[in-house]
């Protein structure tokens, strides 16, 4: 019995201190974001918009925001993955950043709510 409420103590330790699924590490400031998942998957979403982007060359918006999206930021870069957006001036939550390589660079989107 005493080691299995070891283990349970050390299960639930794990799931405290484990980062989660919904954290990202910003490329920007390097701090960790807290995302939001949706069952309609923001993060695909985004990266669908930035393959389109890369495939075309294409350096804007390829379609308007996805629902419960509050904010869009496209952004373009030659020489570095981490290209800048724009971003939103309220305190909103990122819920996706996608970077697809193009012929001529990086082309990032990311999403808020």
């Amino acid at each position: 019995m005493r080691y299995l409420s070891s283990f349970v103590f050390l299960l639930v330790a794990l799931a405290f201190t484990t980062p989660t699924k919904g954290q990202t590490v910003c490329p920007n400031c390097g701090k960790v974001h807290r995302t939001v998942s949706t069952s309609s998957n923001y993060q695909t979403m985004a990266q669908n918009e930035a393959n389109l982007m890369a495939s075309k060359s294409y350096k804007g918006h390829v379609r308007g925001p996805a629902a419960g999206v509050r904010f869009v930021g496209v952004g373009w870069s030659s020489s570095s993955r981490n290209a800048p957006t724009c971003r939103p001036s309220k305190g909103m939550t990122l819920v996706a950043d996608a970077v697809a390589r193009g012929r001529d660079g990086w082309y990032r989107v990311r999403y808020w709510r």
